[in-house]
């Protein structure tokens, strides 16, 4: 499986095109709702038939008054409704490049920092955001969670920061009429207001939290995987970022390694050093394939120094998804690994296998399930939890802290 990107978040080479008109988006409707009633996994599962085609007539009947984007943008909404949080209509043509603000956030506990600006808002970094345009911050990510499956905390801290930049989208909703957004925010105790606008952010003009140090997290996030061996604490750290093989590597990448070869070196680092314990983290993994990582796993298993109580930890986060959820219950299955992080944003049941058509006139892409895997006999089970609920705070992150790898290291 592939981890879903939401449908907002590429904004380079955008095109904005003429409106299509309530006959073509007729079409369009009436062949997605065909097509993905045909190709679907089980998309009637949670929700009717019935509501869904009335959901789709409105949105047909309500075109000719709204944009390309609003259209589509309601399309997002009547899926989002079917509980598939990989069936998603990819918004990519309509989206403005130039409506796009300036803004990188990031949940802390439920406090929404500003991580990320351009150099005229350097003031604004750090900045808890309380409001926009006047509009209570909760009210504004509550109307915007209605864009994707609201299924746990996992998945509203993973997609809200990605949505909301997106001036179009905060237009759609009313909290937005012009181009000039105003952010209430706190900072060193002190409320403020910035009006800010849309703008791209470059290579020259941005300005973000830097960390006083990076962790070994931090440090390899951009690598589908990597090992450390801690020797004064006996911890080896196995990052594991995206469920790949990585067969096609080069070797100027930073990931020179397939999965067999690294799986290879892990191994030897336990075989000739002294392993108190073995964390595996995949707090960034939003899945791929779960094949390699299984196997990985049930060989793991069989170490019984390591596959015991206290001494194996998997770290789990809001972007774990998809196939990586598979490999954490794999764990669940077949070790006795303590769960430490936050809660996922892919629940253990969930469905995947993606595949795509196209939207004959918007020509939008519509990704959508071919088969459901079910991990638990439990019911309503929308996300795993940790054994231990370990967040990272603002000032752990600006100090380069990482809370999960201090409580793993004192665990007794």
């Amino acid at each position: 499986m592939k981890r879903l990107v939401l449908i907002f978040f590429f904004f380079l080479s955008l095109g904005i095109s003429a409106q299509m008109g309530s006959e073509k988006w007729s079409e369009d409707i009436k062949y997605l709702q065909n097509n993905l009633t045909n190709k679907h996994y089980n998309l009637f599962a949670l929700r009717s038939e019935a509501d869904f085609t009335k959901d789709l007539n409105n949105i047909i009947a309500k075109s000719d008054n709204l944009t390309d984007f609003q259209t589509a943008l309601k399309l997002q909404q009547a899926l989002t409704k079917q509980g598939d949080t990989h069936t998603n209509l990819s918004l990519k043509k309509f989206i403005n490049k130039n409506e796009i603000l300036p803004l990188g956030s990031y949940f802390f506990g439920n406090d929404f920092y500003i991580t990320l600006t351009t150099s005229e808002n350097e003031e604004l970094l750090g900045g808890k955001i309380l409001a926009v345009n006047d509009f209570d911050i909760k009210t504004v990510t509550d109307s915007l969670s209605t864009l994707f499956p609201n299924e746990n905390s996992g998945i509203f801290r993973n997609r809200i920061p990605e949505i909301l930049p997106c001036n179009q989208t905060l237009k759609n909703f009313g909290f937005s009429k012009t181009d000039a957004v105003k952010i209430k925010y706190e900072k060193n105790g002190k409320i403020s207001e910035k009006i800010i606008f849309p703008s791209v952010i470059t290579k020259e003009n941005r300005v973000k939290i830097t960390p006083k140090n990076l962790t070994f997290v931090q440090e390899n996030k951009k690598k589908y995987f990597e090992k450390k061996y801690f020797d004064q604490e006996k911890i080896l750290y196995v990052l594991y970022n995206v469920c790949t093989t990585n067969e096609k590597r080069s070797s100027s990448s930073e990931n020179p390694l397939n999965f067999g070869e690294f799986e290879e070196s892990v191994f030897k680092i336990i075989k000739d050093n002294k392993v108190d314990k073995l964390i595996f983290d995949m707090r960034y993994n939003g899945g791929g394939s779960s094949k390699q990582g299984r196997e990985f796993i049930k060989k793991l298993a069989q170490n019984r120094d390591i596959n015991k109580k206290g001494h194996l930890f998997v770290v789990l986060g809001r972007d774990t998804f998809s196939s990586a959820i598979l490999n954490a219950t794999d764990f669940q299955e077949e070790t006795k690994a303590i769960f430490v992080g936050e809660e996922t944003s892919g629940k253990p049941n969930h469905y995947g296998e993606i595949k795509s058509f196209e939207l004959p006139n918007s020509k939008l892409k519509l990704t959508y399930s071919t088969y459901y895997f079910i991990r638990t006999k439990k019911k309503n089970i929308n996300t795993i939890k940790p054994d231990y609920v370990v967040e990272a705070s603002f000032d752990d992150y600006t100090n380069g802290i990482d809370p999960v790898f201090e409580f793993i290291k004192n665990y007794k």
